[in-house]
Parts: structure tokens; sequence; C-alpha cells
């Protein structure tokens, strides 16, 4: 079995590498502001959205972006980036400092009904053909960093909801509505020698199968993601992936996963046997998730089906996940035997549960609470309805809600979240668990 004490330690430094990453104007190449116009994208003519400047990005640009709310280019609602850049939200408007959880938020959003509507992810950087394994054997440069740091993606706006409180979405369109997009908010994908760096960023409201964070790093990355949330989408929270098929653990990627959280991850469909876990592996890579808060999702805090190994676990909080805290292939474990029955988990140590508080409204809540979740993996014959799940939630939250005659079908599948509800969950606790804001 490889140590994957030795990954441990090249990620950890991958991501101390990084703690001073640019932050500053001055270390910006590219300026991106809420009150610019054109494609300039200088510190004295920044350009109007990121999207706009997307096909102009040189390999190694810093892209730095005021608070403010970003349509993409020709409100499409996507960008997609082919280079491997680093982006940094949060900046004032005249770029002299950041508070990317504050006062200055940078929310990368759409338009339900825009001309120009997509259904891409909101954010694409996709490296695959810049560094490939030919030009890997040809000695060519491949080592490139992607970095995406201080932004809010918000898919709520870009959804077909059926009212004006978005009190579930509507996957398909019709000729008047465009329909949800059915794809997450954050998607790198790299090719080899690559490092990746997501930090401090918020995907809420997303509709996808996969993630609302999804990564297929190329051989051998580092990846760090941290301080990051998932909070209030279908698929999972976060699907940590591979873009290669390599036997051997050299080549496997690299993950760090820490102080993160993935909350209210709903499965694909109301009446879907997928989707709804706070994080989903794949096989073929080494992963350190720890400090993290996996909590009220509808199907599993970890899903590892896919039997990813090696896994280190530790100092994570699991709370009310509706079919259990861990999964190995078709065996469901319990958070206080993870340690001793999870075949492909190296070590586990200081996971707990944990009496979270969360200032989230009661109007979400509410439209949250009243859903049916159905289960239906839980038996063959009839569809099993998972009451004491349900009634954990609403008493923990202490949402005073009687039961419900609704179906699952009615206005409760996937209610759009307010941002100061997805900030409301954007916090930590006692310094070890979840979150610390920028």
């Amino acid at each position: 079995m490889h140590d994957p004490r030795i990954r441990r330690a090249a990620v950890t430094l991958a991501a101390a590498l990084f703690v001073g990453a640019p932050a500053l104007a001055q270390a910006c190449t590219k300026f991106v502001s809420e009150a610019g116009s054109g494609r300039v994208a200088t510190l004295e003519r920044p350009a109007r959205d990121l999207g706009n400047i997307a096909a102009d990005l040189e390999p190694g640009d810093v892209v730095c972006i005021t608070g403010g709310t970003f349509h993409g280019r020709a409100d499409s609602g996507a960008d997609h980036i082919t280079v491997p850049v680093e982006i940094y939200g949060g900046f004032a408007p005249d770029f002299s400092h950041r508070d990317p959880w504050g006062a200055h938020v940078t929310v990368l959003t759409g338009i339900h009904n825009a001309q120009n509507f997509t259904t891409d992810p909101r954010l694409t950087i996709d490296t695959s053909a810049f560094a490939t394994r030919l030009m890997q054997a040809r000695g060519e440069p491949t080592e490139h960093t992607v970095v995406v740091d201080g932004v809010v993606i918000d898919h709520g706006p870009r959804n077909y909801y059926p009212d004006d409180v978005g009190s579930r979405i509507i996957r398909q369109g019709t000729p008047q509505h465009t329909p949800t997009p059915e794809a997450g908010g954050l998607l790198v994908r790299t090719g080899v020698d690559s490092t990746i760096v997501v930090r401090h960023v918020i995907v809420t409201n997303t509709a996808p199968t996969q993630g609302a964070f999804s990564f297929f790093p190329g051989a051998a990355a580092d990846v760090t993601i941290e301080h990051s949330v998932a909070v209030n989408n279908t698929g999972a929270g976060f699907h940590l992936a591979t873009a290669i098929a390599a036997d051997d653990p050299e080549n496997f990627p690299r993950y760090r996963f820490a102080h993160n959280a993935a909350l209210f991850t709903q499965k694909h469909s109301a009446f879907g046997t997928f989707g709804g876990s706070a994080i989903l592996l794949e096989g073929r890579i080494a992963v350190e998730i720890a400090n993290s808060i996996l909590a009220f999702n509808d199907a599993f805090g970890i899903d590892n089906a896919r039997r990813a190994s090696d896994l280190v676990l530790h100092d994570n909080v699991f709370v009310a996940n509706a079919q259990g805290d861990y999964q190995e292939f078709d065996t469901v474990i319990g958070l206080d035997d993870i340690a001793d029955w999870a075949l492909e988990v190296y070590d586990a140590w200081g996971n707990t549960r944990y009496d979270l508080a969360y200032d989230i409204s009661p109007a979400w809540g509410a439209l949250y609470g009243a859903r049916t979740l159905i289960d239906r993996n839980a038996a063959e014959a009839e569809v099993a309805v998972v009451e004491s799940w349900a009634n954990t939630v609403r008493g923990f939250f202490g949402w005073n809600l009687q039961g419900t005659d609704l179906d699952v079908d009615s206005d409760v599948w996937l209610p759009r979240m307010p941002l100061a509800d997805a900030f409301a969950v954007a916090i930590g606790f006692e310094g070890r668990y979840g979150p610390v804001a920028p």
C-alpha cells in the first residue's frame, strides 16, 4: 500500500506556498470591475466581466475582480477558460484591498431567460490541452497553476422557478422559459503537472448531476480545497475525481480538502436514486479530508462507492446525513465505525458530531423542512418516507413545523436559498471545524 503520508506532505507544502498568493492590485495582470467596460482590463480601464476577457487571457495571468454581480459575456451566465490563470474576487472598487466575504462580495451568476443563455457550469477552467502527456514526453514545460479565490457562484438567478419565492426548480425549459442549468458552479479540469488551489469559494443553488464543485485534475496533480462552501445544491457538494486512468499511485492526483462545509445537498430529483452526498469520491485519487462540516445531506457525508483508497479522515463533523455518514462500495458505515470497518481508509481520528448553529431564515427553512424525503433504495415494494431524518432537521434548527401532506413533487425541491443564508453557513466553530472567513 502506498503511504499517503508522503502525499499529504506534498499537498500541504503546495498549500503553504499559496498562503501569500497575489491579493493586491500590483500583483494583478488583468482587472475586472462592475463599473468597467471594454476589454483592455488594466487598472485604469478594467473590463466589465471576466467572460469578456476569457479569450484574451494568457497562461499565468492573475485576474482581480471587484465586488459586484457578473453575468458572463453577453449575459450567457457561463465563463470558459482554457489556460492556467489565477482568479481573485472581493476587491474594493479601487483595487486597494479585498473583503470577499464582507464589503466586496464577487457574485458570478446569470439571468434566467437571457438571450444568450447557456446551461454550462458557471465557471469552467480546463487546461487539459495546455499541458499534455505528449508535451511532457518532448520535454516541453507543462507545470502550471490554477487558482480560484474569493468568489460566490449563485445559480439562483439562472434557474427556472414556478414562482417569485423560488419554491422549487423546474429542470425542463419551455418556449417561454430557459431550463434550469443541469451543471455545477465550478468545474476545474487540468492537464499533467498541475497545481490547483480553490479557497473561499461559495457555490449555491446549483442543480447538477455531479458536483456543485467538480475537479478532474491530471496526473500527479496537487489539489488544495479549503475554506469553501457548497450549500443547497443537487448532485454532490464536492466531486473529487481525476482526468486520467492511472494505475501507478505516483500518478494519482493528491487532494487536501480542509476547513470546508457541504450542507443541504439534495438528490438529483425527488424520486431519484443518485446524488445528495456532501463529498463524492472517484477511484485513483489520494485524499485527506480534514476539519470539514458534512451535514444535513440527503444521502451520505462521504460517498466512496467507487473506492478511492488510502483515505485520511480527521477532525470532521458529520451531522444528520440521511442515509449514513460514509459509504464504501455498497457498505454503509456510521461515524463511530469508520476507523475499524472502512477498508479504503488508511487512517481516521477526531471525527465527531457537533451541535451546529446557523442563522438561516425561517422562510427558506420552512420550504426545505417541508420536503418529503423519499429513499427508494430502502425498499423495493414500497417507497419509504424517512420521517426520523426530517424530524431531526426540523428540530435541530428549531423550525416549528408539523408533518406535511405535500408530495415530493410539490413546491419544495431545491428551494432557492438567499445569499444571506448561504453566508450564514459559511462559518466555522471553535477555530477547528469548517471554514474561516478571509
